[in-house]
């Protein structure tokens, strides 16, 4: 592991570990941090959103330990898509479902 990659991988394998714990939380017993109560009208969907940010945290957080540079940046890389799709699902998670 390069060492000099420290900063990355503890911070966003800490707040990866906390979103998945979150992500949990809001799926099996439907519970939000206060601060995001007032504007999440789907906890279902924002739960799966916090999970999939997590999952995406722990590759970037595993982006930190090849000493190869290019597979480094390569696996950062592939985070990327997973941050976006998690931001989609959290914007849909916070519009109200439509009235039928």
């Amino acid at each position: 592991m390069s060492w000099q990659f420290a900063y990355l991988a503890l911070p966003s394998g800490t707040l990866a570990l906390l979103l998945a714990a979150a992500g949990t939380a809001a799926l099996r017993i439907g519970w939000l941090l206060p601060i995001q109560r007032r504007h999440v009208h789907r906890v279902d969907l924002f739960g799966r959103a916090q999970l999939v940010m997590a999952g995406a945290l722990a590759v970037l957080a595993f982006s930190a330990f090849p000493d190869d540079p290019a597979l480094r940046n390569g696996i950062g890389v592939l985070s990327v898509p997973g941050f976006l799709c998690a931001l989609v699902l959290v914007v849909l998670a916070q519009r109200p479902r439509r009235e039928r």
